[in-house]
């Protein structure tokens, strides 16, 4: 099974969820409901237009499209808490 850490670690990597889940050997839908939970547990924040776009090295070249449009999408990144997690994995 994927530990914690390696799924921070993932998501801090960055891709969809196709791909994260491909990584990991996960279906979608398991990958889904654990991203939430670590929403939850504080591991992860969901990151709206505008004001976590500002924090992202990628701001300048994505291409999501922003709450409530069409075809919106949510993004998630990394809390202290959960870079301090992948942090003591490395250690």
């Amino acid at each position: 099974m994927t530990t914690t850490e390696e799924l921070l670690r993932g998501i801090e990597k960055g891709g969809t969820l196709d791909e994260l889940a491909g990584d990991l050997d996960m279906r979608k839908s398991m990958l889904m409901a654990r991203i939430e939970f670590l929403a939850r547990a504080g591991y992860l924040c969901e990151v709206s237009s505008g004001e976590g776009c500002k924090g992202c090295s990628m701001s300048g070249m994505c291409s999501v499209p922003v709450p409530g449009g069409r075809g919106w999408v949510k993004l998630y990144m990394l809390t202290e808490k959960g870079r301090e997690c992948v942090k003591a994995a490395k250690n």
